[in-house]
């Protein structure tokens, strides 16, 4: 662009200096000057010839030609691009068409859970064994929340121009991270005799299952708040985490110069998270009214898919210092998120009769059994800043930190409703379609080509 604005403001200063000259020599005929090829300078020597008919006359200055070649200054102070921000000097180094590949390395919110007595350990000798509040109840985990750890994952880039003028442009960005699990086991093989590990709950629930847990059902028991039921010899705590995103955007170049530019994004943004949560707990026991061994199997499992549509808006600013690229993104989406939550429970306890197997187990019961959804407002801003340095003349490697934060999503740890009571109204568990946000940052490591 430097070329071509230099060549026309040459050719307008020579057509101007050239129109000047004829209207110099048709008003001062005697005098006839013909410039000679090169540059055009002003010389306040030449005049008209004293004896003409207009000796009056002021001088006149008159173009001639310089000694040398050289091209005068121009100054390009004041020469704008389409926005009125940036001098418009030159292009900056964008090509027509660009792709990346990004590396993350992310950590997002750990699932939250709704009480630090997920699993309690228990002695038979007191009246509700790992109760909170009983003597010998201790709280074992998991507390407060489920860590997952980094995440890796990956996102790919697509862009390019539009017009060949580099002002409007599409560009598609999407994100996916690996599914993280978290899992514990608590072995009651591992606990001294007469130790039990248990779900504690803060309210009562009215076991309705068999006569494996009868025991626990008795009226003394359950005037006791937080009883437990029902009590398990071995717990396991599984959970897993997922999310990906994508969008795509019109590209608006607001003005650019030889080291900078200032892009306006607007389009559609998309993020998915799931989750999952499942609770287990096994026990035996040796039933002496009825001569029998019994065992007792219960499985609470919840499942959560978060989905966000919106539209979105943002910005991108990209500087050259050397060698070194800068790059800052930053996007805002407004819309909402669609939240499905799905609770499945069984309850299997195998006698001398044989097994029987009930819906639901603790946080899982007939008051949320089964899928619920709802639809909340969200906003998901973005933030990114990456700095690359060039291989090629086409490819650049680069490192960077992002940010993205949706703000409405349903957690499965939240669904775990402490205040389990059958006879409520509403009746508990229930669930707990909240307004629970997620964040996800991390660095990443990026290479990035261009054509």
């Amino acid at each position: 662009m430097g070329d071509v604005t230099m060549r026309w403001r040459f050719w307008g200063m020579l057509g101007a200096v050239v129109c000047l000259g004829q209207g110099v020599s048709a008003q001062n005929s005697p005098s006839k000057v013909t410039p000679a090829l090169g540059v055009v300078k002003w010389d306040q020597s030449v005049t008209v010839d004293p004896q003409g008919s207009n000796p009056a006359n002021p001088p006149t200055p008159l173009p001639v030609v310089a000694s040398g070649n050289e091209l005068p200054l121009v100054s390009g102070e004041g020469f704008q691009g389409r926005n009125g921000f940036f001098n418009a000097t030159g292009f900056h180094e964008q090509g027509q068409l660009w792709g990346g590949l990004d590396y993350l390395l992310w950590w997002m919110t750990p699932n939250p859970i709704s009480g630090p007595e997920l699993v309690t350990r228990g002695s038979w000798n007191d009246s509700a064994p790992g109760a909170v509040g009983q003597t010998n109840t201790v709280i074992v985990g998991p507390a407060p929340d489920i860590q997952y750890g980094g995440f890796s994952g990956g996102k790919l880039t697509l862009g390019g121009w539009l017009d060949l003028d580099q002002s409007l442009g599409i560009e598609f960005t999407g994100i996916l991270m690996e599914q993280r699990s978290f899992g514990a086991y608590y072995a009651g093989a591992t606990l001294p005799n007469g130790q039990i590990f248990t779900n504690p709950t803060k309210e009562l629930l009215p076991y309705l299952g068999t006569n494996a847990i009868g025991q626990w059902s008795t009226a003394s028991t359950l005037k006791q708040a937080g009883v437990v039921l029902p009590p398990t010899s071995n717990y396991m705590l599984g959970s897993n985490l997922q999310m990906w995103s994508g969008d795509i955007s019109g590209v608006a170049n607001w003005g650019r110069n030889a080291t900078q530019s200032f892009d306006v994004l607007f389009g559609f943004r998309q993020m998915q998270v799931q989750e999952g949560l499942s609770l287990k707990g096994q026990t035996a026991y040796y039933d002496f009214p009825n001569s029998q061994y019994v065992t007792q199997t219960g499985v609470d499992s919840i499942a959560s898919t978060n989905g966000f549509y919106g539209a979105q808006l943002g910005g991108k600013i990209s500087e050259q210092f050397g060698f070194l690229k800068v790059d800052v993104v930053a996007k805002f989406a407004m819309g909402a998120t669609v939240q499905n939550i799905n609770f499945t429970g069984t309850n299997t306890v195998t006698t001398l009769a044989g097994a029987t197997t009930t819906p639901g187990y603790v946080y899982t019961q007939k008051s949320n059994l089964g899928l619920h959804n709802a639809t909340r407002f969200a906003v998901l801003p973005d933030i990114m800043v990456k700095m690359g340095l060039p291989v090629t003349e086409n490819l650049q490697m680069g490192v960077g930190y992002s940010f993205m934060y949706l703000s409405s999503v349903a957690r499965t740890g939240n669904q775990l409703d402490p205040y389990i009571n059958a006879a409520a109204n509403p009746a508990h568990p229930i669930a707990n379609m909240g307004n629970d946000g997620i964040w996800a940052q991390g660095v990443m490591f990026s290479a990035e080509l261009k054509y």
